[in-house]
């Protein structure tokens, strides 16, 4: 047996060490072990605040999934209140996090993964220092342009990215006109070409790559989804999703039940108050040099099973996607196919804004309440949970998608999903361990978002 560490794992967001175990003559992965390395205590920040600096505060977690952290931090302190957002309000919200992921994705193939594999049939070329002139020319024609596109149309509804600044309990503050819909509109037409172009690409390749990519990065099988698009037309029913929100155990799809959430912590670097149920769980107290620790993640699980969340959850539990797979080829193919599917929405929300229409409603911060936000982030399942206390934040908790599927062992010695998805992959050499990077960053990790 050979143990090795890859520290740290590049091309992520955020401070991610693996350490893999390798067995079998030398060949496969038989052990591995997730650590985040960076501790931030954004949930301390915020207690003894006005519940309104939470969504302002939040997306400062992240620089890359900052839209919906406000989004979901917001819904937080809407469910509190009792407050549900006018039509054309959620469909600007929902303008602004698509574009979000339309970026995040982007930046996933293009640039986080994308390297790892042969997209473009450049890969043997680059190695021999030969084709970069046309590798960096779609990067010109493509990425950087996608990139562009994404950052005008949120600037339209969001005033600025990353950071907007126009949603808040109650709506937006960004009343549609006829120019703004249409300067959208027109920049969501040179990004859908871009998207349909080179997602047919990424889904040719992966087709003729299959054989080889089903073979590892196989997880648990089990997928949370928290419901992603909330329907404009029915604002106040929380199950209407372009998304939907559920879970698959075993393979059965299952309405979500939030009181089946719980945080584990014997493995993680706070001390073992701050495990237990968000909603009730006190601000976490870092324990760095606690015994059998390893990570400043927590461990998140769903009626006591570990559960993988991201793109390949959210098709799973919307039907699209079949729930016996779980390999690196599977979370490709279920990115790609939402960043189309994203994109065909996102295009429809701005046809359906009407001019001038009503935005925002009345809201008051409650003297006493209990908020929860439920959310998706490009990563996946994204939730807040908020206690207010004489008009002030009590406690606030934040488990992103990245505390699933990063997450360490918990009390019962379950891996989390990287470290399962790792158990098997075919390793070349100790010198080569490009498998096993390819399976970490099929989770599109976003390690700078989950360690508070």
């Amino acid at each position: 047996m050979t143990l090795i560490t890859i520290d740290p794992v590049t091309r992520i967001e955020g401070h991610l060490s693996v350490k893999v175990e390798v067995g079998n003559g030398g060949t496969k992965v038989v052990d591995a072990w997730s650590s985040g390395l960076l501790y931030r205590g954004f949930e301390q920040i915020l207690v003894g605040r006005d519940p309104r600096d939470a969504p302002i505060i939040l997306q400062r977690i992240c620089g890359v999934c900052h839209a919906v952290h406000r989004i979901t931090s917001i819904l937080a302190l809407e469910n509190s209140a009792g407050v549900v957002p006018p039509p054309d309000a959620v469909r600007i919200r929902n303008i602004i996090q698509g574009t979000n992921f339309i970026y995040s994705h982007a930046v996933h193939i293009f640039i986080l993964a994308g390297p790892d594999y042969d997209l473009y049939g450049l890969v043997s070329g680059l190695n021999q220092g030969q084709n970069l002139d046309e590798y960096h020319s779609i990067l010109k024609d493509a990425f950087l342009p996608a990139q562009r596109l994404c950052h005008e149309i949120e600037a339209i509804f969001g005033g600025k990215t990353p950071h907007h600044m126009t949603t808040l309990p109650g709506g937006v503050t960004c009343v549609p006109t006829v120019e703004d819909k249409n300067k959208a509109l027109e920049r969501m037409s040179q990004l859908k070409a871009i998207v349909n172009k080179y997602a047919r690409m990424v889904l040719d390749y992966l087709e003729n790559n299959r054989s080889e990519l089903e073979r590892f990065g196989i997880g648990w099988k089990n997928f949370i989804a928290y419901g992603g698009f909330r329907d404009p037309n029915s604002p106040s029913d929380a199950s209407k999703f372009l998304l939907k929100r559920g879970v698959c155990i075993n393979g059965q799809l299952e309405p979500l039940d939030i009181n089946n959430i719980t945080e584990y912590v014997k493995y993680s670097w706070y001390a073992d108050t701050g495990g237990g149920k968000p909603a009730e769980e006190a601000p976490p107290q870092d324990y760095h040099g606690k015994k059998d620790a390893y990570s400043w993640l927590k461990s998140p699980r769903y009626g006591g099973k570990v559960c993988e969340a991201g793109p390949l959850a959210r098709m799973v539990v919307s039907g699209y996607y079949s729930p016996s797979k779980a390999s690196v080829y599977d979370r490709l193919k279920a990115r790609a196919l939402e960043m189309a599917l994203v994109v065909e929405n996102v295009e429809k929300w701005m046809r359906e804004l009407g001019p001038h229409s009503k935005v925002h409603l009345p809201y008051k911060n409650p003297t006493l309440g209990i908020g929860t936000g439920l959310c998706e982030a490009p990563r996946g399942a994204n939730g807040h949970w908020v206690r207010i206390s004489n008009g002030k934040i009590e406690r606030y908790q934040v488990i992103s998608p990245t505390n699933w599927n990063a997450s360490p062992r918990d009390e019962l010695g379950q891996r989390g999903p990287i470290e399962q998805a790792l158990i098997g992959t075919p390793i070349d050499s100790p010198r080569n361990l490009i498998n096993a990077l390819k399976v970490v960053r099929s989770f599109d990790p976003c390690t700078a978002c989950s360690v508070h």
